[in-house]
């Protein structure tokens, strides 16, 4: 057998090879000075669009905790931390098992996101969601195939809602393609290939854990770009839009257009509406009072804040109503 010294090895591994120059010119270098580079993968996004992109997270990701909050029915606080770029490998060596990972796919975007719940928030959230306090018990141990199924409802409302205010040119439809519970596991996209990570910290009873929402550069793209439009050109869009908007009738001028001021969401005891007398006083939350609904023709409109001028009660219009 032939014995292979280390002048052999090193030539073997220097072996030269023919490379193009950026400037197109062919030149050899040693094989151990080529490194292998993935295009078309990294998010490369400026200060001024991480910024943007950073800052309407942070609005969406409070929207998310408010909803569940109501679909709970238990505050659920959860904020965003960090906006991070991470590939696949250091994900996994960063996760450590065990995890209940939520796969999921946005159509019509590319890719496959997770959203990953610590086992004790999952556990706080699945207790909450079969009447309990939402106090995790237990936070070790496995979850069971019923919290498994709540939890991933509570992720599918979830996602639904962070598609909701994303401005986009075709409707984002989000659906869950199923659950995993060790990163090693995953097969989401190739190794090199890059995802923006948001790291979440999530509340609920005596639960506070770090939820994370994964999804791959690809899939963002459309979203990134979309809110990274020139200003100029949204101006120009706007003042195209109100110059074809049609002039008033004023044959309309003298139409008189019913107007009530109103709360909704007010509830109230069978029992005491039964005893209702003349006199009674019924207490409002003093945040109802900047809550007042303005309907024109019985549709709402505006809201407004309840106040006085001079000596007539009065509400001041601040806002336009929810559509």
């Amino acid at each position: 057998m032939a014995r292979v010294g280390p002048t052999a090895v090193q030539h073997q591994a220097a072996a030269p090879v023919q490379v193009f120059t950026h400037r197109g010119a062919k030149t050899v270098l040693p094989s151990d000075r080529i490194r292998n580079f993935a295009f078309g993968q990294v998010a490369a996004l400026s200060s001024s669009e991480l910024h943007r992109f950073k800052s309407h997270n942070e609005s969406v990701v409070r929207g998310v905790g408010a909803r569940l909050s109501l679909f709970l029915r238990i505050e659920f606080t959860l904020e965003l931390l960090a906006l991070d770029t991470i590939t696949l490998p250091k994900f996994v060596d960063t996760t450590p098992p065990p995890r209940h990972m939520v796969l999921f796919k946005i159509d019509p975007l590319r890719g496959i996101g997770i959203l990953d719940v610590p086992p004790p928030l999952a556990l706080a959230i699945a207790d909450r969601m079969l009447g309990g306090k939402g106090f995790s018990v237990n936070p070790n141990r496995a979850l069971r195939e019923v919290e498994i199924a709540l939890v991933n409802q509570m992720a599918q409302i979830a996602i639904r809602e962070w598609c909701t205010p994303w401005k986009s040119l075709d409707e984002l439809r989000p659906g869950l393609l199923g659950h995993e519970s060790n990163p090693r596991f995953l097969q989401i996209g190739n190794a090199d290939e890059t995802f923006y990570m948001l790291k979440m910290e999530a509340g609920i009873g005596d639960c506070i854990e770090q939820m994370l929402m994964l999804m791959p550069v690809k899939m963002l793209d459309p979203l990134v770009r979309q809110l990274s439009l020139d200003p100029d050109s949204l101006k120009k869009d706007k003042t195209t839009k109100e110059a074809v908007i049609p002039k008033w009738n004023s044959s309309f001028d003298e139409i008189k257009i019913p107007l009530t001021a109103e709360w909704r969401g007010l509830e109230i005891m069978t029992r005491d509406l039964l005893n209702f007398q003349v006199g009674d006083i019924i207490p409002l939350d003093a945040n109802q009072l900047n809550q007042v609904e303005v309907c024109l023709a019985h549709l709402p409109k505006y809201v407004g804040r309840l106040g006085s001028s001079g000596p007539k009660s009065a509400v001041e219009i601040i806002g336009v109503a929810p559509v």
